[in-house]
């Protein structure tokens, strides 16, 4: 890596599975204000997960001309991001491959293996300096929140503070000028393809994402926030002012007016003070108008924040339950917050559907190796006494590098050392630990709660049956393999029905971060 640039052209590469609402695109902006040349290619696709040699290749186009490449590296598609860089650093010899993203956060050290550069803090903080140094030929070596591969020799730099102007960042760059989506073809990015990509679970409606805070309450042991607590010495709470947050959805709207519900992507909406959510409520209604979604804690739920935001335009809230038994929120993913506390958040919020028309999402994890037979059964039960109008989303639990769990994991056989080539997408249609009668029966609940009409026969007091102590001693006398194959089957079931239901719409939805 020389560093001698000058009128640096740069090529910023995003691997994630749907077409970016995150940082990429503010990483974009913060070069372009700057005064570089950026062109964004996104590998938006879910599957299959790699990609071909062939496909690869049409990015010669632009790394002909290219002096630095950037990569936006989730855990999940890092085998994209290991492609991508073995296949420049061969074709095109001393070329500087930088990573950034959530995968460089949570484990530096691994995407050193590949990379020539990490950025493993916030990389606004730091891509707008490291871009300068190389123009101008200075040594980079030292930027803070980077991490490089000098000749097999890691150089570890210092961290920036938690960065806290948040009003003083650029807007995400929605423009459709440089910006091109690459599956199986190269496209240039245009109005309908950014319709057609943004139009997801839940509602198959164009949805604009936005991010308004950083950090989030809670210290969970499977999320990657655990590595900024452990660089900082805790979760930083920061927030746009509610005349910047408007101003940018002013502005991505004037641009893009396909979009018809905003998802504000923060950790924990509520984390803000009634007062501004007052304020934000008044000025939202009058500017923007469109109905939206927000993301909650049983920890900070309060229904005086909701009702000021159901006026003005809440549809969606999504709320993280993850598992009803209280020794795994616990004992397992470090989440003090009572099974108790988090029923009556949902039994209050339930109602609202009638009168509100308002959605109320709960995720829930499963096929955790250290929960026992009797922890599941009591999600599936807490399942069970749902409203049949309260949606469940469930997520296979996945150890990310980096985090307490995943160490906790490897260290007790549950998980390999990481390896981007092993790696695999973490929403998962095989139960990989748990391939019993309990972990079938909640698949098969989330199956019925989906088919209006097997609700209307399968009714409550029979699925209590299911989860008695003699059915499961019953179920228990059945070998593992059968329940690997019946959980596959209502998984590809219930999967097979939303793809068809929503002509072949993306159906993967990130799991809750609360």
């Amino acid at each position: 890596m020389e560093g001698n640039f000058c009128e640096m052209k740069i090529l910023l590469i995003n691997v994630s599975g749907q077409l970016s609402s995150d940082g990429s695109r503010l990483i974009s902006a913060l070069l372009k204000r700057s005064g570089q040349e950026v062109t964004n290619v996104s590998l938006a696709r879910q599957e299959p997960l790699r990609y071909q040699l062939s496909e690869i290749k049409q990015l010669d186009h632009f790394l002909k001309s290219t002096d630095l490449v950037l990569i936006a590296v989730y855990s999940s598609y890092s085998i994209r991001a290991v492609d991508l860089t073995e296949y420049i650093h061969k074709e095109y010899s001393g070329m500087p491959v930088i990573w950034g993203g959530p995968h460089c956060v949570a484990a530096p050290q691994l995407a050193l293996r590949y990379a020539d550069g990490v950025c493993f803090s916030e990389g606004d903080q730091a891509v707008v300096d490291l871009v300068g140094k190389m123009e101008s030929g200075q040594n980079y070596f030292d930027t803070p929140n980077m991490a490089f591969n000098v000749n097999g020799r890691h150089l570890i730099n210092n961290v920036l503070p938690p960065f806290a102007d948040l009003d003083s960042l650029p807007y995400y760059d929605y423009s459709l000028e440089n910006h091109f989506l690459l599956d199986r073809k190269l496209f240039k990015i245009t109005k309908e393809i950014l319709k057609h990509r943004h139009a997801g679970y839940p509602y198959y409606t164009p949805i604009l994402y936005a991010l308004t805070s950083r950090g989030c309450p809670n210290t969970c042991s499977y999320c990657n926030n655990s590595r900024y607590i452990k660089m900082f010495g805790r979760n930083y709470m920061r927030f746009h002012s509610v005349g910047r947050i408007l101003d940018e959805l002013e502005h991505v709207l004037s641009l893009l007016a396909f979009f018809k519900l905003i998802g504000f992507a923060d950790d924990d909406f509520f984390m803000r003070p009634k007062k501004q959510l007052e304020d934000f409520a008044t000025k939202y209604r009058r500017r923007i108008g469109l109905p939206f979604g927000v993301a909650l804690s049983a920890k900070t739920y309060s229904r005086e924040k909701l009702r000021v935001l159901l006026d003005c335009g809440l549809r969606l809230v999504q709320l993280g339950v993850q598992s009803a038994s209280q020794r795994t929120l616990d004992e397992i993913y470090n989440r003090p917050i009572k099974t108790s506390t988090t029923d009556e958040v949902v039994r209050e919020i339930a109602p609202y559907k009638k009168k509100h028309s308002l959605d109320l999402f709960l995720d829930f994890i499963i096929d955790n190796p250290y929960e026992t037979k009797n922890d599941i059964i009591q999600t599936f039960f807490y399942i069970v006494g749902l409203p049949d109008h309260v949606n469940i989303n469930l997520f296979f639990l996945a150890f990310f590098p980096g985090t307490p769990l995943y160490q906790r994991a490897l260290q007790d056989g549950f998980a390999d050392d990481f390896s981007e080539k092993t790696f695999r997408f973490y929403t998962r249609s095989r139960v990989r630990y748990q391939q019993n009668y309990e972990t079938f029966l909640i698949l098969l609940l989330r199956y019925i709660r989906s088919k209006p009409m097997l609700r209307a026969y399968i009714k409550r007091p029979f699925l209590r049956v299911m989860g008695t102590k003699a059915a499961r001693v019953f179920g228990a006398a059945f070998p593992a393999k059968l329940y690997s194959l019946l959980c596959e089957k209502v998984q590809k079931a219930y999967k097979g029905d939303r793809n068809h239901k929503f002509s072949g719409a993306s159906v993967h939805y990130t799991a809750s971060r609360t």
